[in-house]
């Protein structure tokens, strides 16, 4: 039996697989596949089972056939014995390649990453316009449903940040929720979880939201730094105050990819609520999740 005009045929590779692959890449390759291949189809494997139909016989031949072809196509091959053999017919082979089809797949793969740049810049520019614009308020409110920039409504939300966190937590940490009201003339003030009372957020601006069934954020979330949080209710014994590790930021790159792009210039119930803490952002570049907003109000 005849060896194929090129032997990486046998293997079933392709032209231009095997143009990408370096000699020993390649090699390796091929030497993975002969090894599996011949555990099919050597006949002293394939002779150990029982043929009950003729059927059976014919696949038994066609498989001793196949393991001769194989080890003709690798002895061909065998770059370590004959590297010159390799070469020339792997230069032969990768000349079968479309050249056509390749060049356009090469051209779209060049547009297809020169679209993602320009989204990239366009997402980075619309970015910085809202941070150059964070502390300018104005707006008006709309039912359940307040437009931003917000006034003179009073949004309730759950905390993400220790909630994805609470198993963390060595103390009886109460419940997760807080307060963000935006006066009339759009002054805003936070009260915190487990705080008593409110206070001035001039340095928070209020980006917009995205549903929760919109958005898988954990896994965008980046790891910060713990923070201090009075616990409503402590056992006895414990401090005033304890620590957790809080995940509440995004990095700018994450939050163009991700939630630039579904983010809605208002806010709504079940929605996550995102902002722009000005010394956060202005020293790192991240974004803050305020939480899930669970109620909205007028004044």
């Amino acid at each position: 039996m005849s060896v194929p005009k090129n032997p990486f045929e046998v293997f079933g590779l392709t032209p231009e697989l095997v143009d990408e692959l370096s000699d020993r890449e390649l090699f390796g390759v091929l030497k993975s596949m002969y090894r599996s291949l011949q555990k099919t189809f050597h006949p002293d494997i394939t002779g150990r089972r029982k043929s009950k139909m003729a059927a059976e016989a014919q696949l038994k031949d066609r498989s001793a056939e196949r393991a001769v072809e194989l080890n003709l196509a690798f002895e061909a091959l065998n770059l370590e014995r004959d590297p010159a053999s390799f070469k020339r017919l792997r230069k032969l082979y990768a000349s079968r390649r479309p050249t056509n089809l390749y060049q356009n797949s090469l051209m779209l793969k060049d547009q297809l990453k020169a679209q993602m740049a320009k989204e990239d810049r366009l997402a980075e520019s619309f970015l910085s316009y809202m941070a150059s614009n964070a502390f300018n308020h104005k707006g008006d409110t709309n039912g359940s449903v307040a437009a931003l920039p917000a006034r003179g409504i009073k949004l309730g939300l759950l905390d993400v940040a220790i909630s994805n966190n609470i198993r963390q937590a060595s103390w009886f940490l109460g419940s997760n929720y807080k307060h963000i009201n935006i006066d009339d003339q759009g002054e805003m003030s936070v009260k915190p979880v487990g705080r008593a009372r409110f206070t001035k957020a001039n340095f928070i601006h209020l980006l917009g939201s995205v549903p929760v069934e919109e958005l898988e954020l954990r896994p965008l979330l980046e790891r910060g730094q713990a923070q201090s949080f009075k616990c409503p209710a402590l056992p006895v014994g414990e401090s005033a105050s304890a620590k957790i590790s809080v995940l509440n930021l995004l990095s700018p790159e994450k939050f163009k990819r991700h939630v630039l792009p579904i983010l809605r210039p208002f806010l709504e119930e079940r929605s996550y609520l995102f902002s722009l803490n000005n010394d956060i952002y202005t020293t790192s570049g991240l974004i803050t999740l305020e939480g899930v907003i669970v109620k909205i109000d007028k004044f």
